[in-house]
């Protein structure tokens, strides 16, 4: 399934593929973040208030909306251009997903120095580099002389930094490099001194290094 369909499936409560879904969440960090937001969109769309049925006059106070002449009579909420309002804020929602999807997603196994660490790579191909989403689990903080930072290498040896983290989570980095040029990804833990490579305490790498 893509981003899309298990969006619309989540939103909507249509679980009859639990498995896919399941699985492609368990993959797919740009979807885990929408989870949340998407239930509550679906619930939303599913209370039957949204979609009551709008009045017979409701074309005659439009005119005369329009006309210019008061209408005052009945100031009571129109559910239903509520109900339109969550049903297009749903298929915005899916388009906006569809159109930010990754050019690729990179899982890094662990080395045997942080046995217990996971991450994942999404990556975008940008004109002047390439724009990273690193979501990382399972490494302790590094402590205030030390930190972790991401590398990209190039087949000849040549290492460009990402950036740099002290615990697990969720960040965004850059490269001004390309992925095609420097197709390894990996990440470190860095003494906190003045020497730019990298240093050889490798806590992640690409799975097929």
């Amino acid at each position: 399934m893509n981003c899309a369909a298990v969006l619309e499936s989540v939103a909507l409560d249509r679980w009859e593929d639990q498995t896919a879904v399941t699985s492609h969440l368990a993959v797919c960090p740009q979807c885990r973040m929408r989870v949340a937001s998407s239930e509550a969109l679906g619930r939303h769309l599913r209370d039957p208030l949204i979609w009551e049925e709008p009045p017979d006059e409701l074309a005659d106070r439009v005119v005369a909306t329009v006309a210019g002449e008061a209408v005052a009579k009945d100031r009571r909420p129109r559910w239903w251009v509520f109900g339109v309002a969550a049903a297009l804020a749903l298929v915005v929602a899916i388009g906006l997903t569809m159109s930010n999807q990754p050019d690729w997603t990179v899982a890094l196994a662990p080395a045997p120095q942080a046995p217990g660490a996971a991450a994942t790579v999404s990556g975008w191909n940008m004109e002047h580099g390439t724009k990273m989403m690193v979501e990382v689990s399972g490494l302790e903080h590094s402590g205030s002389d030390a930190y972790y930072e991401m590398w990209l290498t190039a087949p000849d040896g040549r290492h460009v930094s990402a950036g740099t983290f002290r615990m697990s989570g969720r960040f965004e980095m850059m490269a001004g490099v390309r992925r095609t040029d420097y197709p390894r990804l990996w990440i470190t833990l860095e003494p906190a001194d003045n020497d730019p490579s990298p240093y050889p305490h490798m806590v992640l790498d690409m799975a097929e290094a």
